[in-house]
């Protein structure tokens, strides 16, 4: 298995009323998961813009403001014939309320759709969510708000 290292910004959009956005992926080669909105960064480019660049072209929005960045995590994964080692900046977006999700190259994408989730939703949920731990996570940030600095959320494998 080959392995990579490689940089990626996620972001967390959410609503007053405390949804948070999430994509659907199903790859062929793994079981359907839910994920924050994100990728990898090109080469040369900052994660604020990767975050934005990936704002456009997974959700489709191009208009709501990249926010502060609240998490940072290394991750290890298998995705497809590569062991991934990734390290992730997640950056806040704050929006009104829920709008449809669109994928701007859906040929490119695992992406089978989205949905607007509270906490409870994501607890309940069967299939798996990414970041791991993501509810605990929100609601230290619901009730704590923007950190001053980004939370190192830590070495994770995910599989």
């Amino acid at each position: 298995m080959e392995h990579i290292e490689r940089q990626a910004a996620r972001l967390l959009i959410v609503t007053p009323d405390e949804q948070v956005l999430l994509l659907r992926l199903e790859p062929s080669f793994r079981d359907p998961f839910w994920v924050t909105p994100g990728g990898g960064l090109d080469d040369g480019e900052a994660f604020v813009d990767a975050a934005r660049r990936e704002l456009y072209e997974e959700v489709g929005r191009d208009d709501l403001p990249i926010g502060a960045c609240i998490w940072r995590r290394t991750v290890t994964f298998t995705w497809e014939r590569w062991r991934v080692q990734q390290e992730e900046h997640t950056f806040l977006v704050e929006t009104p309320g829920p709008f449809e999700a669109v994928t701007l190259h859906p040929d490119e994408e695992p992406i089978t759709g989205s949905g607007w989730l509270t906490i409870p939703h994501l607890r309940a949920l069967a299939e798996v969510v990414y970041p791991v731990g993501l509810a605990d996570h929100l609601e230290q940030l619901f009730r704590n708000g923007v950190p001053v600095e980004p939370i190192q959320l830590g070495d994770v494998v995910e599989d």
